[in-house]
């Protein structure tokens, strides 16, 4: 199946993810694979020209450089072995056949550098291998090139024919391609260099033997196949496989030109391991471009995101704002409804005919009152939501001694209140609830009498106590009234919805205190 991040065709679609629907690859995406499969095929001819070309020096000897079998070694290791590691990163996501393979392969040929490296003469030690013989290097070098071409090969057939196959996640396949591996090159590496006496001769007194040549021949000859099979069933399918191709086609052609060449150090075989280290590294930079392609992408992902988030915010932010100017004008509107109903109260008071009404109407004029003050407050809060209660309590009681005449009546009137903010619900029935024992002390004192009321409201451990007091001279009535009278009705009201309870104080005039939850958040 087609994977995404692909370098060459990001190259030619201009960074552009592609774009599969109902299975089938988009034009732009067909575009750019066809523009990946015929670059592949353009680098594979060019190198083959150029192997052709060097064929005819091939054989011919070349510098003696003892410490390029190391350097051949270590770069085919660490290209490989990071190579295999990637693709065994990408099977934990795709879970096919065919990368798995093709990661054993890599694998493969990433641990086989280490006997190579042990038993080639000079690589280590000077002119001498750390183990085994001549026969040990050729034999594990042989089965390494041909232990990868038929790993390579398994693998490119199996995407080729069997695309959908794919292993189950609960299976445990990494670990055990890993273990099986490991196993299979221990075990050719120990055949190689203790038991090389067993094995058919592969370097003779006059070069490569013809086991050798075969052996050789069959490893160029799976390479070879798995090249055509990708250029010609595969194709642009799926982009790693064209790399590998490419890949496929340093080797090879280095190996026969290391044929050719017949023996160690000679023009053939140098360029023969310089094409190993190149094939190693292809795909390894297949993965880095894919890796930058992706970066390229999640940077312009991440742009475009944090545009839509500023233009989101900005859209919220306008919206939020209308809400509150709309949510002022409504507090601002009921306030001022309020105000329109206590304008009429007040005319209907300076009509009333008996002094029994006009109470009732100033009562009534103080509940507004409240009511009303409450939107006002809200209305000038930053938050719309809650507002500080110690304004609130100052107004709300100034008020009431207004309407008790207080001032004229020589009644002092003390308002003390802790820092506390109070929403909409519990505002409007605590305001009523003072106003109420407001009215009320005032109305203990009688025409000629002289004293004060004092409001305290405190706020400690989540619990709100309001303590309404007068010292005026008389016996205690508040909340003792028989339940049918309206004043005790509306306190005990407001009482049950406050969930709050009260007591009752004789002591140089009348407390009333009552203990509260504070339910607001």
């Amino acid at each position: 199946m087609s994977q995404p991040g692909l370098p060459w065709s990001a190259v030619v679609s201009g960074l552009e993810a592609p774009q599969p629907a109902a299975g089938l690859a988009s034009a732009p995406a067909k575009d750019a694979a066809g523009t990946a499969y015929q670059l592949t095929l353009v680098l594979i001819g060019a190198y083959a020209v150029a192997a052709v070309l060097l064929m005819r020096f091939a054989a011919r000897p070349g510098p003696t450089a003892p410490g390029i079998s190391a350097f051949f070694a270590a770069g085919v290791f660490v290209t490989e072995f990071a190579t295999a590691f990637l693709l065994f990163a990408r099977f934990r996501e795709s879970r096919r056949w065919s990368i798995l393979l093709l990661a054993c392969a890599y694998f493969y040929s990433a641990l086989m550098t280490i006997p190579h490296v042990l038993t080639f003469p000079d690589a280590v030690l000077r002119g001498r291998s750390v183990l085994g013989s001549a026969q040990s290097t050729a034999w594990i070098f042989t089965v390494w090139i041909l232990g990868f071409g038929v790993l390579c090969l398994a693998a490119v057939m199996t995407e080729a024919w069997r695309e959908q196959a794919k292993i189950p996640r609960s299976a445990n396949a990494t670990s055990t391609a890993i273990a099986f591996v490991v196993a299979t090159v221990a075990a050719l590496s120990m055949l190689a260099i203790m038991r090389s006496e067993w094995l058919p001769v592969l370097v003779g007194a006059h070069g490569w033997t013809r086991t050798n040549d075969a052996i050789i021949c069959s490893a160029i000859a799976a390479m070879f196949t798995a090249v055509m099979i990708i250029l010609a069933v595969i194709r642009g399918r799926d982009e790693l496989f064209l790399w590998l191709a490419l890949a496929l086609t340093v080797t090879l052609f280095g190996n026969v030109l290391s044929q050719i060449g017949s023996g160690p150090y000679t023009f053939g075989w140098l360029v023969s391991r310089l094409s190993w280290v190149f094939s190693g590294s292809v795909l390894f930079l297949y993965f880095m471009g894919q890796f930058v392609w992706q970066q390229a992408l999640l940077a312009r992902t991440r742009d475009v995101l944090e545009q839509r988030v500023a233009d989101r915010t900005a859209d919220l932010s306008k919206t939020v704002a209308e809400r509150d100017l709309l949510l002022r004008e409504v507090h601002h509107r009921v306030k001022n409804n309020f105000q329109v109903v206590n304008s009429l109260i007040n005319f209907q008071t300076l009509h009333a005919t008996n002094e029994e009404t006009r109470k009732a109407l100033r009562n009534l004029h103080g509940r507004v009152y409240a009511l009303g003050l409450v939107h006002q407050r809200l209305m000038q809060s930053a938050d719309l939501n809650t507002f500080d209660i110690r304004d609130f309590l100052a107004d709300l009681c100034s008020n009431v001694a207004a309407l008790a005449a207080a001032d004229t009546r020589g009644i002092e009137l003390a308002v003390e209140a802790d820092p506390l903010r109070t929403d909409l619900d519990f505002a409007g029935p605590l305001g009523l609830l003072i106003t109420e024992l407001v009215s009320q002390a005032f109305a203990h004192f009688a025409q000629d009498q002289h004293g004060r009321v004092r409001v305290s409201l405190r706020h400690a451990q989540g619990a709100i106590t309001l303590a309404v007091s007068d010292d005026a001279p008389r016996e205690p009535e508040l909340l003792e009234l028989p339940q049918d009278e309206p004043l005790s009705r509306i306190v005990h009201a407001l009482l049950k919805q406050l969930s709050g309870e009260f007591s009752l104080t004789h002591e140089h005039g009348t407390t009333v205190t009552v203990t509260m939850p504070h339910l607001t958040a």
